[in-house]
């Protein structure tokens, strides 16, 4: 039996997370729905240091169907990447 991985980003700090182009978005009131829309679709997942710096610091894989929802604080640029202030 498969585990559904469905999972919730919300108040952290200083992250910002790109979805790549295999996740289609959904607006749910204040919530940010991603969908996968094909297997291995990933997420990768930054930190910003104090000189504004990027630094990657975890890439995950999804099936298709799993579902990350962002809450909280998060601010969406199109398409993919989520910049959490």
């Amino acid at each position: 039996m498969a585990l559904d991985r469905n999972n919730t980003l919300s108040d952290l700090k200083d992250e910002i997370y790109y979805f790549d182009k295999h996740w289609k978005r959904i607006f749910k009131g204040n919530r940010a729905i991603y969908v996968a829309t094909r297997n291995n679709a990933s997420l990768q997942i930054s930190i910003v240091n104090p000189k504004g710096k990027r630094i990657p610091i975890v890439i995950q894989k999804y099936r298709k169907g799993s579902r990350i929802v962002v809450i909280g604080l998060a601010v969406h640029a199109p398409p993919h990447k989520t910049i959490n202030l």
